[in-house]
């Protein structure tokens, strides 16, 4: 199959979501099913809304539907992680440095966190609370730190590889109040506390008696513990960019279309870089296999996969950042390598950024149309903004061509009048 594009992953789906299901009947549920419909209904105006634009010059229009901001979806997934990021970076603490922290485990582990999906909930109260031992043990006092941690299930090959990468602060406020920084973990007692952590969770939440195998397994095989990755040195106030890296990496879909090399009806091909040997690898899987790899990363409903802990805790953000301000000196100057915090980019400028054009900028007179209404699938026209109104009483008459208006005008009445087919 030519032109592999974003909708190859969405026909990938309309051809063998069905035939999938039924097969795999554990996938047919609303978890999963209700996913998959929003990432096929993505972009249609039909089903999904949309908002319409009129230049007040010509009187074209443009209609631009509605999105369905899930992270599974290709089409989202940009806009997705550009707003996490840009949402992250404003969450840090101004003045606190930051580590970066992966907590991994071993592969035989992975199959009780596929057959109990709750046991996610607990791998991130486990790590939490693992980060707070390991700090109490290298301060020598208990400190309340905070702590953002998102949960990846997806490994780079697609395999199901459930891990943790965390932003922690490299310290936390004393028993005295004040701040006291944690320069220095060593990796050896970081990587007995993690095995420590996650084996007693597993042993408390998994009632299988079969799980004891497993857990003696995981200390004779790993008797100096189990991988964490922490990144050397301190991250300047502000992230130094991580924010961007964790929002590329974690919360977008489990592949990226241009990873996708060709889908023939019967087969999916695509490539990834491994990750131990940095070589890239090709794969090509039949077709069911290759939806399951992908669905099986769809979490639960209402799940959080994105967790704040500690001085991040949303009840007590506020007033912690207030504490902060007083304890922590922030007018010391901004770090060139920091990651700066940016505000939010309108839909114009994300479009221009990603297509170089101006999704506003009318095709017949290359003015600038402007929002005239916002259409919902399900309610119909809940905004309709009386544009020629404005210009009519804003603009002076004898500069005005009032049959030219009056007659967009109509049209723009006429539409809002007529029911659309689908409301």
């Amino acid at each position: 199959m030519e032109g592999i594009d974003k909708n190859t992953f969405k026909k990938i789906f309309y051809d063998h979501w069905d035939a999938f299901k039924q097969t795999h009947t554990r996938f047919d549920n609303p978890d999963y099913n209700d996913t998959i419909q929003k990432m096929l209904d993505c972009g249609d105006q039909e089903k999904m809304g949309f908002v319409q634009y009129r230049c007040c010059n010509c009187g074209e229009t443009r209609r631009i539907a509605f999105t369905c901001k899930s992270c599974f979806c290709l089409s989202w997934g940009k806009v997705y992680t550009d707003r996490w990021a840009d949402f992250i970076g404003r969450r840090l603490l101004p003045g606190v440095t930051y580590r970066h922290v992966v907590l991994t485990m071993p592969d035989f582990l992975h199959v009780w966190f596929r057959r109990n999906p709750e046991l996610l909930s607990q791998l991130m109260r486990a790590a939490n609370a693992c980060l707070e031992d390991i700090l109490k043990t290298c301060s020598g006092k208990k400190l309340n730190i905070g702590n953002i941690i998102v949960l990846q299930t997806a490994g780079r090959s697609g395999h199901y590889n459930p891990h943790l990468h965390i932003l922690m602060t490299a310290g936390g406020i004393n028993p005295e109040g004040n701040w006291q920084n944690v320069s220095y973990i060593p990796y050896e007692i970081m990587h007995r506390k993690w095995q420590y952590h996650i084996l007693k969770m597993i042993r408390e939440y998994v009632c299988d008696p079969v799980v004891e195998i497993d857990i003696n397994r995981a200390w004779k095989n790993y008797p100096r513990g189990f991988v964490a990755f922490l990144q050397p040195g301190e991250v300047p106030p502000g992230g130094q960019g991580l924010a961007q890296y964790l929002a590329k990496y974690v919360v977008s879909p489990p592949i990226s279309v241009r990873r996708i090399q060709r889908y023939d009806g019967k087969t999916v091909s695509y490539w990834y870089r491994d990750h131990k040997t940095g070589q890239i690898e090709h794969e090509t899987l039949p077709v069911l296999k290759f939806i399951g790899r992908m669905v099986q990363h769809i979490l639960p409903k209402g799940f959080q996969r994105i967790r704040y802990y500690g001085l991040h805790g949303n009840v007590r953000y506020q007033k912690v950042r207030q504490v902060i301000g007083k304890i922590i000196p922030v007018n010391m100057p901004a770090d060139p390598r920091g990651y700066r915090v940016l505000p939010a980019k309108p839909f114009q400028q994300r479009f221009f950024d990603s297509f170089g054009k101006d999704p506003l900028l009318c095709p017949k007179c290359y003015n600038q149309m402007s929002l005239e209404l916002i259409c919902h699938p399900k309610y119909g026209i809940i905004k309709e903004y009386r544009l020629f109104e404005e210009i009519l009483q804003e603009t002076q008459y004898d500069r005005l061509d009032l049959a030219r208006v009056s007659g967009i005008q109509s049209q723009s009445q006429q539409l809002v009048q007529i029911p659309l087919p689908f409301l």
